[in-house]
């Protein structure tokens, strides 16, 4: 095989992977945005459910009494004589 004929071969396999990839470019910068929404929408679930989970502690803390569920200080622990 001649160089030149080699050197044709060679560019012409080189011009059919531009044109591959050229063709493949839409569905690549489509499958990037699709990554992106993704990403976008996994933050805001996040951040919903941070909300959520911060509201539901604060309405326990507000509705639930100051005593309840809690053993009184001051006394070590042990039998509180009447």
């Amino acid at each position: 095989m001649d160089p030149t004929t080699a050197a044709g071969y060679a560019l012409m396999y080189m011009a059919a992977m531009a044109a591959i990839v050229l063709l493949l470019l839409p569905i690549l910068v489509m499958l990037l945005l699709l990554l992106l929404v993704a990403g976008a929408l996994q933050a805001v679930a996040y951040l919903l459910k941070l909300a959520t989970v911060s509201l539901v502690r604060g309405l326990v803390g507000l509705f639930s009494g100051s005593d309840h569920g809690r053993r009184p200080r001051g006394h070590g622990g042990g039998v509180v004589t009447h």
